[in-house]
């Protein structure tokens, strides 16, 4: 059989849109009882969703349905898979979600 050029492309053309299908969205819901600070925007105490795709280095941070923050970061792998925040002087610098070895590392 002889394949020509234009069908291994549409084969490549075809992988490279469905990778976006691989990627995985994570979803974490916290309450803080203090305020915090993520990138520039204060948080104050209460109830907040945040929410990360694996495959882009931003994390978003919305409260009742609306995304009050956007940051900025990496993806790093965790010993444990836990959930929940790490803070340093109230300034949130990671993000761990439920279930992942992975968490989302701010600078």
């Amino acid at each position: 059989m002889h394949f020509h050029v234009k069908y291994y492309l549409a084969g490549l053309a075809v992988l490279v849109l469905t990778i976006p299908v691989w990627a995985r969205t994570y979803k974490q819901s916290m309450v803080f009882s203090t305020g915090k600070t993520i990138g520039s925007t204060q948080l104050k105490p209460g109830s907040y969703d945040f929410t990360a795709d694996d495959s882009k280095m931003e994390l978003n941070v919305s409260q009742k349905g609306k995304v009050i923050a956007t940051v900025q970061g990496q993806w790093v792998k965790t010993s444990e898979k836990t959930q929940g925040v790490d803070t340093d002087n109230d300034k949130i610098t990671q993000v761990r979600f439920h279930g992942s070895d992975q968490a989302f590392q701010l600078p």
